[in-house]
């Protein structure tokens, strides 16, 4: 993650779980709620051939401005017309009701636990620290696991190699620290596939041991 101008380049990706039958998309990027240069998601969903009406299920790892606002698009269209199902985790959804730019899906929001399914093959799973109901996705299929992390890691340069070193907007900074160290533990130890939120695109990996930490081996 190289510095621009004195300023730390942040990936922001979204992850999009085909069944066959209909998408889950993981989180929704920033839209234009955020920097000029995010915001992408319906051209990178375009660009990997997948129609927006076949979402129907949306699922946030948390409610920080980065993952939420997807939901619509820049000229105020809803981004996923056929959204059936919008799950946020439940000691956020008060956050998430509070966000005026989404008001016409506060009503819409589900609350989602730890343990719950999206569907038999996508399980939620407690990650709470960078946000008070932060939550993983462990995705199963054909015998190979894929977790979609959420903000576990947000500078791969470093926090790989050095996995206790903090985050400035960790809610809970001990406790965000406590969990990317288990998380990375369980991946490493299970060759599991990850998918985060602010790994260098598209995003995806796994993850070994090393003597002093731990690396990334992007797919």
């Amino acid at each position: 993650m190289p510095l621009f101008d004195g300023a730390l380049r942040l990936s922001v990706n979204a992850f999009a779980i085909d069944d066959g039958h209909e998408i889950a998309l993981i989180d929704t990027g920033s839209s234009n709620a955020w920097h000029p240069t995010m915001g992408f998601l319906p051209r990178a969903l375009s660009e990997a051939k997948i129609a927006v009406d076949r979402i129907r299920t949306v699922a946030f790892t948390h409610t920080h401005l980065d993952h939420i606002h997807g939901l619509i698009r820049p000229d105020g269209r809803d981004g996923f017309p056929q959204l059936a199902r919008l799950l946020v985790p439940r000691p956020e959804l008060d956050m998430f009701r509070s966000v005026a730019r989404l008001s016409r899906f506060h009503d819409r929001a589900e609350p989602l636990d730890p343990g719950q399914r999206l569907s038999a093959n996508i399980e939620a799973i407690a990650a709470p620290g960078h946000e008070i109901g932060h939550t993983c996705f462990r995705v199963t299929s054909g015998g190979e696991t894929l977790l979609v992390w959420g903000d576990l890691v947000h500078v791969p340069s470093l926090q790989f190699d050095r996995p206790e070193v903090a985050w400035e907007f960790d809610a809970n900074q001990d406790q965000a620290r406590t969990t990317r160290l288990r998380i990375l533990d369980l991946a490493a130890d299970s060759a599991w596939c990850v998918a985060g939120a602010h790994l260098d695109s598209p995003g995806v990996g796994k993850v070994s041991r090393t003597e002093t930490g731990f690396r990334f081996e992007p797919l």
